[in-house]
């Protein structure tokens, strides 16, 4: 068989490797440099601050001698504070700061008492006038002078963006503060140099890593590559070509590396049993679909025996509906008629659901048929099919039944509820809904159960008993609480003046509305019997 292809797109384990390598070196190296400019950057910061305090504190011996009170008492000329910003400015000249100044807090604001200035003010002969108010001074201005202590700042105002310290002078009733400035961004010129030499010498880094990986990364990469072609030969689900594939394994099993020889071993290994599961699956599959064959006749059949078409009674309106939860389910519905016209109701739910159940129901059902034929009272045939369902089923699965004997001429039915329940009855009269009581237990529980002879209902026009299995009631919504028999009988109260067969499909609705977005879990079966007027008497 041919080799397979090269993939398309993605990288292969060589470059992966490559590119893991480089990157991981580029990372480290970003690492290191920021690290490298924090550590800088604090460093130069330690610097700077050592330096501004030393020439704040130097400041007051440049001041003449109570100058502050001076000042307030109007006695420094202009021309004498001039030459006290010359003086500044040299100061701050030598010192390497960017301003150099004394101010204090007078009437709620800061005035200036002295300042040094720029080679920009210098020529334009412009700069902080004696008194003139600091706009928007930093917090730090304040704090000093509040608590005499020394405070560093960091802030950004029309001038620029600062590194300062503003250090307490003079006495209680002169105190000044003197301020010391330097731009950050000559810190950040200074931190920035030595980042980018941290950068340089990174990507030097990531360059020999990178020819490394290239070396490394081909020399691990290669069995691995073998490994993954030969692998590829085994997609195409046609185990029957791979002979060089598997030569070739075997050679990477036997004298690979160990990680290779390990992963080689592990292919063949998977390789073998990936053959017997597929030979398991094909036996598996085929089995199945000879099961689900049968269960879809199983199906057929049980549809089949439920009734095709409603009973001929006079005055009354009868529908059936059942649907099973799986294939094939243990409910079911059935109706006959008597040679005296009457018509057998019966209803059955056998315990679970599925092809045993299913089984069982047409058991149920043959014999309700065999025995609901004569004028036997209802109560000794339900006894004998009681003893019949027990031998079948030897205590392990049990059957509620329903059975009623309608006689539309005289507009009345016997019902024998084993188990059944709740059976609902519409009473048109009154809009309400009854509750017939149950006869005893579920078919095949006890043999030797007795039930009670049953019940004889009378129908007025409009009356409708209502029979369902409980795959309606017990089936939960998405927020595991059941549809209920409160819901159910509301559901069938305001369905109450439809036809029987469209009063099923209205519950039905309500229900899968209610538990919308989860499965059925059981079987569903509704009978409905709805008296549409008085027959012949």
């Amino acid at each position: 068989m041919g080799r397979p292809g090269r993939p398309r797109g993605g990288l292969s384990l060589t470059w992966q490797l490559i590119a893991l390598a480089v990157l991981t070196a580029i990372a480290a190296t970003s690492l290191v440099a920021w690290l490298g400019f924090r550590a800088e950057m604090e460093s130069v910061h330690r610097e700077v601050d050592a330096r501004l305090r030393a020439i704040a504190s130097a400041v007051p011996d440049v001041l003449p001698a109570d100058y502050s009170g001076r000042v307030l008492r109007g006695e420094v000329t202009e021309a004498q504070y001039d030459a006290l910003v010359t003086k500044l400015t040299r100061l701050a000249r030598e010192a390497e700061v960017w301003y150099l100044y004394a101010c204090e807090h007078r009437d709620g604001q800061i005035l200036m008492l002295a300042s040094s200035a720029t080679e920009k003010e210098l020529l334009a002969h412009d700069w902080a006038r004696l008194l003139e108010p600091y706009e928007q001074p930093p917090a730090a201005i304040t704090h000093a002078l509040e608590t005499g202590q020394p405070r560093f700042a960091s802030y950004t105002d029309k001038y620029g963006s600062f590194r300062s310290v503003f250090v307490p002078a003079g006495d209680a009733v002169g105190r000044y503060v003197v301020g010391a400035d330097v731009r950050l961004d000559d810190l950040h010129e200074v931190a920035s140099a030595n980042l980018r030499w941290y950068a340089m010498a990174g990507l030097g880094v990531a360059a020999v890593v990178g020819l490394v990986g290239v070396v490394a990364g081909r020399r691990i990469a290669r069995p691995i590559a073998t490994l993954s072609r030969d692998v590829k030969t085994f997609t195409d689900g046609d185990f029957s070509n791979d002979d060089e594939s598997l030569a070739s394994l075997g050679r990477l099993a036997s004298r690979g590396g160990r990680e290779t020889r390990d992963l080689a071993g592990t292919f063949l290994e998977m390789r073998n049993q990936l053959v017997r599961h597929i030979d398991d699956l094909t036996r598996v599959t085929a089995e199945k679909e000879r099961i689900t064959s049968q269960l879809e006749i199983a199906r057929d059949i049980q549809r089949g025996l439920l009734p095709s078409a409603p009973p001929p009674a006079d005055g009354f309106d009868i529908a059936g509906w059942s649907e099973a939860a799986e294939q094939a389910g243990g409910d079911f519905y059935d109706w006959s008629m008597t040679s005296e016209g009457r018509v057998i109701v019966t209803v059955a739910d056998v315990t679970g659901h599925g092809i045993g159940p299913a089984i069982m129901a047409a058991v149920c059902r043959a014999y309700a048929r065999a025995s609901l034929h004569g004028r036997r009272p209802l109560v000794e045939i339900i006894d004998r099919m009681n003893r019949l369902v027990c031998a079948d089923t030897h205590g392990r699965q049990f059957v509620t039944f329903f059975a009623g004997i309608l006689d539309p001429g005289l507009s009345t039915m016997t019902i024998l509820s084993a188990g059944h329940g709740p059976l609902l009855l519409y009473r048109a009269a009154t809009r309400e809904i009854e509750q017939p009581a149950t006869h005893g237990l579920p078919l095949g529980i006890v043999e030797d159960a007795e039930h009670d002879p049953g019940t004889d209902l009378r129908f007025d026009p409009g009356d409708i008993l209502l029979v369902v299995s409980d795959g309606f009631f017990e089936w939960m919504s998405t927020q595991g609480e059941q549809f209920g028999v409160e819901r159910l009988t509301a559901s069938f109260l305001a369905a109450a003046a439809l036809p029987s067969e469209q009063i099923i499909e209205r519950i039905r609705a309500d229900v899968e509305a209610f538990t919308a977005g989860t499965q059925q879990p059981d079987d569903m079966t509704a009978v409905a019997i709805r008296c549409t007027g008085a027959a012949s008497r």
